[in-house]
Formats: structure tokens, sequence, C-alpha cells
């Protein structure tokens, strides 16, 4: 450390590339740190988007699994001839995504464009609508409508001049809906 500080001390101009050493170092991490917040943004307000849009599919699906037709049975389901059937949808989550984010359809999957730069990709969608039970098996048992997805979202990195692999993360989202007894 004394040796350091004799070296900044001295007016011979040998500490000039360790200035700039120094500068070049806190430029290169805060790089790294405001990328890692851009990423985190990105997954968070796809994310939100895509929860938004699975509530949405569940809250729609309401009516057909609670018609409230006897105490203690529910179900999405519709009587056809002699047998039951489900009536529940898994609604158009892409189409709600595309409508908020401004994605658009690209070769199979949905991207978000800033100009000519590709933001981020969303693709592989599942979507799985859990029916409530037509009568609960359990007197009393609570039963809910599950509306579970997961979805794939690709961000190309800013950092690292196209060497670094894009982020891939596949998120996992969950809406249930609870009726009101």
């Amino acid at each position: 450390m004394k040796k350091m500080m004799k070296l900044l001390q001295s007016r011979s101009g040998q500490g000039a590339p360790l200035i700039l050493a120094v500068v070049l170092v806190c430029l290169l991490l805060s790089c790294v740190v405001f990328e890692y917040m851009r990423l985190l943004i990105v997954a968070q307000g796809v994310r939100d988007a895509a929860q938004s849009a699975i509530v949405d599919v569940a809250a729609e699906n309401w009516d057909e699994a609670y018609p409230g037709l006897r105490e203690g049975y529910s179900g999405g389901y519709q009587l056809s001839g002699s047998s039951w059937y489900e009536n529940v949808s898994n609604g158009n989550v892409y189409d709600r995504m595309r409508q908020v984010l401004g994605l658009e359809y690209d070769g199979g999957s949905y991207a978000k464009y800033s100009g000519e730069a590709l933001e981020y990709r969303v693709s592989g969608l599942r979507l799985d609508v859990e029916n409530t039970p037509l009568a609960p098996a359990i007197a009393g048992g609570i039963t809910q409508l599950n509306v579970t997805g997961t979805i794939t979202v690709q961000v190309p990195l800013s950092f690292g001049w196209g060497h670094l692999p894009p982020m891939e993360i596949t998120m996992r989202l969950k809406s249930s809906y609870v009726p009101k007894f």
C-alpha cells in the first residue's frame, strides 16, 4: 500500500496508467451491472404479462367451473347425451401477451424488436387447465380451478459483443380461482 501511495505521489506521470486501469475496470463492472438489471427488467415484464394472461384464463373459466347448480357440486362439465365432457378453455395467452407487450410473430415464436434489434423472444408456451371435480370426493374439501403454465424467454445479451449466448429462462406460472361460498 505504501508503494502505491508513493507511486501516486510522485510527479513523474507513472500513476496515469494505474488510474486509467481503475477507470476501465469500473466502467466494465458498471456495464455488467447495468446488463444484469436490464435482463431482470425484461424477465419481470414478460413474467407479469404472462401471469396476467393466465389469470384471465382462470377468470374466463370460472363461470363454467362454478355454475352454482347445487351446493358442493362444481366443475366445468357439460352433459352431452348420457356422458359428461369438460367445458373449459385454454384461452389465447399469446394474443393477450402480443397486445400487452407489442410482440410480433416470427417463425414459430413471438419476438419484441427495438427498431431492427431483437430485444427478446417468447416461445414454448404450455398451458394446463385443471378442472374442478364434478362432485368433490371429500365433503367440505376445497376445490379450485387451477391454471398452470410454462413459457420460455430468450434475451440476447448486449454485453460481450455477440460472443456470449443469450439468456434463456423457462418460467413457471400458476393461477387459481377459488369461489367464495
